[in-house]
């Protein structure tokens, strides 16, 4: 029998969503989440001051202010702009970040635990990071191979392409959504899967190429893909970084600055780096580089470079959706959701193929719903208490796991309409401490999305006999 014939690829599909189902289901649900950080972040801080533009002179100012308030040894600082997506001015070193108002006065620290929370999810399951990104990276090439197993497991793709069967035990009808979602999204989970991989695959990619091209140098290969930084020697002095966003304005470039870095803190080589987004290219910046007093050095060279250097600095942007604003995030958002209700659409059938075994029919709507609630539960603790959110996310996942294992009533129709209540429980929780600052737009919105999931979960509960 062929390799590429239907009954190979459809054990090879069957096998491999079955075994990693459930941190396939954490990645993709995460993933979709995430494309929703920075309005989540604002969700979080809802009462920070929001505003479009940072003068040359504001952004001298917090970085004064923010050295004086922070004086401790760094290797970077780093300004973003309200135009990065996220209409609010922060300053920041590798280890604390504060907001800043429009003449530069510092305001109160960043702190949004679980969004970053939500990120790590995504980006490392919660693992070391090393160990975490080569994962996850693993589980975007089996994503790849679940989209093209896919196909060759479907006998009738085009005519199947529209079906959809209702009635009987719904069994039909679940697997003819699996097979829909699964083609209708397909090019975007290909490329979500081909994308994710490449994040945790490129560190081991670049040692073997450094082992075999330049004796184990990976800073030599890095350097071919990403222009290296400029050597520079000049005395060691606050970086104007006010002059060098005059100096950028000045080259009307039609870019948009998204965030400013001050590269080797404190040293001779100190450099200045301004990141701007370019229009109509997917690329991630072009980045204009400064010395210590502002003067302008050159650019990176990224929007004219050779078609893969801009090919890779793309990748971020793509994967995430981080470009063409909401109407672009909504899409993925939609698409994302898909492919997680493939992960779990692609386990109910398993499941019901085996005569959904209670115990383990139970544990599996607790891993979909209970994830759910641990998000949301852990959510609102965040705005009463200062746990680590990775530590309240995985206790409360892990008690929902081990009550469904044990007490039977804990169906997937229960589960659900515990998501739903632990929904309310944060919306109500995020209104109670933020109180009028709770009624901002974004706020308001993301809250109604919330409510929304609620009352269709519990609807969906209801519904179920």
């Amino acid at each position: 029998m062929s390799l590429f014939s239907r009954q190979p690829a459809l054990n090879a599909h069957s096998w491999a969503g079955v075994f990693l189902g459930v941190f396939l289901y954490l990645l993709c649900l995460s993933g979709t989440l995430v494309v929703f950080n920075q309005e989540f972040e604002r969700w979080e801080q809802p009462d920070i001051q929001e505003f479009d533009t940072v003068s040359p002179d504001a952004a001298n100012a917090a970085l004064n202010y923010f050295v004086a308030a922070e004086p401790g040894e760094t290797e970077h600082y780093f300004l973003v702009f309200p135009t990065s997506g996220i209409p609010r001015f922060v300053v920041e070193n590798d280890t604390e970040a504060y907001f800043a108002d429009e003449q530069g006065n510092l305001l109160e620290k960043e702190h949004f635990p679980w969004s970053k929370m939500l990120v790590q999810l995504h980006y490392y399951l919660h693992l070391p990071h090393s160990w975490g990104l080569i994962a996850v990276s693993t589980l975007g090439a089996v994503i790849c191979m679940l989209v093209i197993s896919g196909f060759f497991a479907h006998k009738r793709l085009v005519k199947d392409a529209f079906r959809l069967r209702r009635g009987g035990s719904g069994q039909t009808g679940r697997i003819d959504l699996h097979n829909r979602f699964g083609i209708w999204a397909s090019p975007f989970h290909l490329m979500i899967g081909i994308t994710g991989t490449y994040f945790g695959l490129a560190g081991i990619v670049l040692t073997l190429v450094a082992q075999i091209d330049t004796q184990g140098d990976r800073q030599a290969v890095t350097d071919r893909v990403f222009t290296p930084e400029p050597h520079l020697e000049q005395p060691v002095v606050r970086p104007d970084v006010g002059e060098a966003m005059r100096q950028f304005a000045a080259m009307q470039t039609g870019e948009v600055p998204i965030f400013l870095t001050v590269h080797d803190v404190g040293t001779p080589q100190q450099l200045i780096e301004l990141y701007a987004q370019v229009p109509g290219k997917m690329i991630y910046s072009e980045n204009y580089r400064f010395d210590v007093n502002g003067q302008f050095i050159g650019t990176a060279g990224y929007k004219d470079g050779q078609w893969g250097k801009q090919l890779l600095y793309s990748v971020y942007r793509l994967h995430f959706g981080d470009f063409a604003g909401l109407s672009v995030k909504l899409l993925y958002f939609i698409l994302g959701i898909m492919l997680t209700v493939l992960c779990v659409s692609g386990m109910d059938i398993w499941l019901a193929k085996q005569g959904n075994p209670p115990r383990l029919s139970r544990v599996w709507g607790a891993m979909v719903w209970g994830t759910l609630a641990a998000l949301a539960l852990s959510a609102a603790c965040s705005f009463v208490t200062d746990t680590s959110m990775v530590v309240s996310f995985w206790i409360l996942l892990g008690v929902s796991i081990v009550a469904a294992l044990f007490i039977a009533p804990l169906t997937a129709r229960r589960w659900q309409f515990i998501s739903a209540i632990s929904c309310v429980v944060l919306i109500l929780t995020h209104m109670a401490v933020w109180q009028g600052s709770a009624f901002t737009v974004n706020a308001v919105g993301i809250n109604c999305l919330l409510a929304g999931f609620a009352l269709w979960a519990g609807w969906r509960a209801v519904k179920q006999p």
